[in-house]
């Protein structure tokens, strides 16, 4: 599909095709044969990510550190650089795509964190932290003057890998490679810090990632919610240049003017 007809037109067939894979992964997830199978590979990879905090005490720092409640208000604000780098520097795109493409985004993001922490309140799913209390490395032990998070009781689906998620394959499918190399690595960083230090397992970040990032990749790509998104950024500010002071209006009409 080409990046520029994105969100701009319906596309029933990639709708349902994203909708089908969504619900075969969260399928995978109870039926037996498969859960087997990501349980223990979840368990595998719980051992090697964990089991590498034994590398030394930097690593054990760093990790420790992206797992604080300072380092998520932060990360947020360094999600914040490649918006902006793509917002104020492409200028070959028209402002009000590059702010749509945003919203759409923003929304996505929003709407993904929301029935990742609503929608399975009621399954009970222990972090491997808690599973192996007593065997895995502990960033609250070997780093104690930072209080990582650890553990989780409803370690499913992992909320950082829907954010990361969404996040990654905006900028990779509607953004562009060149802003996605920037978004990757803290992509990367936000869906994998939880999990070395104990509080996901891989199912919680692939199966949980999936069955919110696949929907909301169907919501924003495959009908006009851009073209929407567009519309209604340009219809807002038409609004108030037309019903507000020019005093008012005309630092942001100059900024509008240089942007585009």
């Amino acid at each position: 599909m080409q990046r520029e007809l994105l969100g701009t037109e319906w596309r029933i067939k990639n709708f349902t095709i994203l909708i089908t894979i969504a619900v075969l992964f969260g399928l995978s997830y109870i039926w037996e044969p498969t859960s087997e199978f990501w349980h223990a590979a979840s368990v595998d990879f719980f051992w090697a990510v964990n089991g590498s905090l034994t590398w030394g005490e930097p690593w054990q720092v760093f990790w420790a550190a992206t797992n604080t409640p300072v380092f998520d208000k932060m990360n947020g604000l360094i999600m914040a650089i490649p918006c902006l780098w793509y917002v104020i520097g492409d200028r070959s795109r028209p402002l009000s795509l590059r702010l749509g493409h945003m919203l759409v985004m923003g929304i996505g993001i929003i709407v993904g964190v929301y029935f990742a922490k609503h929608a399975f309140r009621s399954y009970e799913s222990l972090s491997p932290s808690l599973i192996f209390s007593d065997t895995f490395n502990n960033l609250n032990e070997l780093v104690p003057w930072l209080e990582a998070k650890v553990s989780a009781d409803d370690s499913f689906p992992g909320n950082h890998a829907v954010v990361a998620g969404i996040y990654g394959v905006f900028f990779y499918f509607a953004i562009g490679r060149k802003y996605f190399w920037l978004a990757l690595p803290i992509a990367i960083l936000g869906g994998t810090a939880r999990a070395v230090a104990g509080a996901h397992w891989l199912s919680d970040l692939v199966v949980g990632g999936a069955i919110h990032i696949l929907p909301i990749m169907a919501l924003s790509f495959t009908i006009p919610a851009i073209r929407w998104a567009e519309s209604l950024l340009n219809t807002i500010a038409d609004v108030l240049v037309l019903n507000l002071p020019e005093v008012l209006t005309r630092p942001f009409v100059k900024l509008a003017d240089k942007l585009a």
